[in-house]
């Protein structure tokens, strides 16, 4: 590459990554994986990457993709194009055979490296490549771009599959949470597209098929009172009420110990970030410098203003409709030994930034602590 580079007197530049694989992860995404996050940073506004992806490539990923017992979204196989960091992905040459490019690179003259990987057939794809491909197109001539065909009907089903999905999402929830009423008046298989993309758009890992219908069921048929809860690696799907709430995994423990924070800087706990936001007569009354954070030990009272009484922090949270597996790892935030605002729920009486006051108005994202 960088002597084809010399020769033409482009730019080059390489780049190492780490792309060994997660447990469970294929080598092979493993190394599209790491090769397009170490790109997409690299390409700014209106640039293109082109790839080199043709109609055999096309043809062995629909196959995998139904060997996988793949749905719409996985026979659609590769994509002629898609955004990619500030840029796009192009696919230019999908629709051209294996053979017809490698004519028109002999025939140009054009010098080429082959990974001997290509070869061995230990790879699934490999095979398929090897063994399978040649022995469709003996028994159905036209097999590769037949397949290819199908693979552009199949994106056309899953996109109005997404499109569908779209407006549900839209009716049964808000972003953070689902309603179970809402998803209920669907068809099971509306639901399951969209805690498809539901959990997309939190970034979480998508379940297996089996765990994904197994989850539809739970939260159409379980009792609340029950807390079903449907767990796959790197994400967790819980009912509270009529709620559906999505996470990477299990809550972690609250810890034992706080930490001071000084507003608006961002501390990041064992939970998840805290910030502040600058506002007039409304939030914490700032002054007092640091604050301590602190979490749950049982006993906690708390006045939230406006209100003629106070509760304990555990009515409170009930009330609220705090689910209970998020309450431990909830930020209380205290002054002079004295709590005065529980995350972004609410302040308490007699702390809170009155008319025309410099006020805090806390945020509070739950996580890793790493958002």
């Amino acid at each position: 590459c960088a002597q084809a580079c010399a020769g033409l007197r482009v730019p080059f530049e390489a780049l190492r990554v780490d792309a060994r694989p997660a447990p469970g992860e294929s080598p092979e995404a493993a190394a599209r994986r790491a090769r397009y996050a170490a790109l997409a940073p690299r390409l700014a506004p209106g640039e293109i990457l082109a790839t080199a992806h043709h109609a055999d490539d096309q043809a062995e990923t629909v196959l995998l993709a139904l060997l996988r017992g793949s749905g719409p979204r996985g026979l659609a196989g590769i994509a002629p194009g898609r955004p990619l960091g500030a840029g796009r992905l192009l696919r230019p040459l999908l629709g051209l055979r294996r053979d017809v490019l490698a004519a028109a690179a002999r025939a140009w003259s054009l010098q080429w490296v082959e990974d001997p990987a290509n070869r061995s057939v230990r790879h699934p794809r490999n095979r398929l490549r090897a063994e399978v491909l040649p022995l469709l197109e003996t028994i159905a001539p036209g097999a590769v771009t037949a397949l290819a065909r199908s693979a552009r009907l199949q994106a056309d089903a899953a996109q109005a599959v997404a499109a569908l999905a779209e407006l549900d999402l839209a009716r049964c929830g808000d972003g953070e949470q689902l309603s179970r009423r809402r998803l209920r008046a669907l068809d099971s298989e509306r639901r399951r597209a969209v805690l498809r993309l539901w959990l997309e758009r939190r970034g979480l890992p998508l379940p297996g098929a089996a765990r994904l219908f197994e989850a539809e069921r739970q939260l159409v048929t379980a009792s609340a009172s029950r807390a079903p809860c449907v767990r796959w690696p790197g994400g967790e799907l819980r009912v509270y009420g009529d709620a559906v709430h999505a996470a990477a995994g299990s809550p972690p423990d609250a810890p034992a110990g706080g930490a001071r924070w000084l507003p608006p800087h961002a501390v990041r706990l064992a939970t998840g970030r805290l910030w502040a936001e600058p506002d007039v007569g409304a939030g914490l009354r700032r002054g007092g410098g640091e604050l301590e954070v602190g979490f749950r030990r049982g006993g906690e009272r708390c006045r939230p203003a406006g209100r003629r009484h106070g509760q304990t922090l555990k009515r409170l949270l009930q009330e609220y409709r705090v689910a209970p597996w998020m309450r431990a790892g909830l930020p209380l935030l205290w002054r002079d030994g004295e709590l005065v605002a529980v995350a972004d729920l609410w302040v308490c009486a007699g702390h809170e930034a009155g008319p025309g006051e410099p006020g805090w108005r806390i945020r509070w994202h739950p996580g890793d602590g790493a958002g």
